[in-house]
C-alpha cells in the first residue's frame, strides 16, 4: 500500500485521529488493490495509489529510527501507540525486521512537499517523508489504520 498526503487544516484534523471510521483494510487484513479502496482518515488522502501488501502490528513492533528528527517522531508515535492501547512500542535504531514500523526522512524526496509523505506496507511499515512534518503527518496516518486492538 502506499499513500501520499499533503495536509491542510491538520491542527483540527488531528483532534479526530483516533476517531475516524477505519475500513476494513484498517483492521489489518489483506484487500484487493482498487483505486476507489482508499482508507478513510482525516485529513482525507489525497494521493492514493493501491498496490498488493498488508502489514501486521504485533506485540513484538519495534519502531525503527535512526536519525533525531526520525527518533523525535517515533517517540511521538510511541506513546500514542500506547495511549491508544497498543502497548508499549520501543524506538531502535537500523536492522528493520518483519513486523517493524520504520520512520525515514529523506530530504531528497522534494516531490512529497513539506508536509506529504508516502506509506508502504508489506513485512514492515515504512513512513518515508522529505520533512520531519511530513514524517509525523504520516505517523497520524498510520494510528487511524491500526485503530485500537
Amino acid at each position: 500500500m502506499r499513500a501520499r498526503w499533503r495536509a491542510a487544516g491538520v491542527l483540527a484534523a488531528l483532534a479526530l485521529v483516533l476517531t475516524a471510521p477505519l475500513p476494513a483494510a484498517a483492521r489489518q487484513e489483506p484487500a484487493t488493490p482498487t483505486k476507489s479502496a482508499a482508507p478513510v482518515t482525516v485529513p482525507a488522502l489525497t494521493d492514493w495509489t493501491p498496490a498488493p501488501g498488508h502489514y501486521r502490528h504485533t506485540r513484538t513492533t519495534r519502531l525503527v529510527a535512526d536519525g533525531p528528527e526520525e527518533r523525535r517522531v517515533a517517540g511521538t508515535l510511541a506513546d500514542d501507540l500506547r495511549a491508544a492501547g497498543h502497548g508499549t512500542v520501543p524506538v531502535v535504531r537500523g536492522g528493520a525486521r518483519t513486523g517493524d514500523i520504520v520512520i525515514d526522512i529523506r530530504p531528497d524526496r522534494t516531490s512529497l512537499g513539506t508536509e506529504g509523505y508516502e506509506l508502504r506496507s508489506g513485512a514492515r511499515l515504512s513512513v518515508t517523508a522529505a520533512t520531519e512534518t511530513g514524517a509525523f503527518y504520516g505517523t497520524r496516518t498510520v494510528l487511524q489504520l491500526l485503530g485500537r486492538p
